[in-house]
């Protein structure tokens, strides 16, 4: 699969911050509240991505990717803070990774 979009989420205090890599187009970064609603909306706009989309997510996020989790046209790979930990990082990470 080659990625449309990449995205990269980390917990950020009580946010979560959510980076977007598309090519041909400028980062993008936004940040969520940490809670049931914050994770609704990212769900939300997960949904309205075209496909494919690679998420990577910090391992300090690790119930929000199994929330989130694999659909059609889309992986999610949970990736360690000691790896990436930083939204654009774990965006990049996504686009690189095999």
């Amino acid at each position: 699969m080659t990625p449309e979009l990449c995205i990269g989420i980390a917990r950020k205090d009580d946010s979560l911050a959510l980076a977007t890599l598309e090519s041909g187009r400028p980062s993008v970064e936004v940040n969520f509240p940490a809670t049931e609603i914050g994770v609704e909306a990212i769900k939300i706009f997960l949904a309205s991505c075209r496909e494919p989309v690679r998420l990577a997510v910090t391992g300090a996020s690790l119930t929000l990717a199994l929330v989130l989790g694999n659909g059609p046209g889309r992986e999610t790979f949970i990736v360690s803070s000691a790896v990436a930990d930083q939204p654009i990082a774990l965006a990049h990470y996504a686009g690189r990774v095999l």
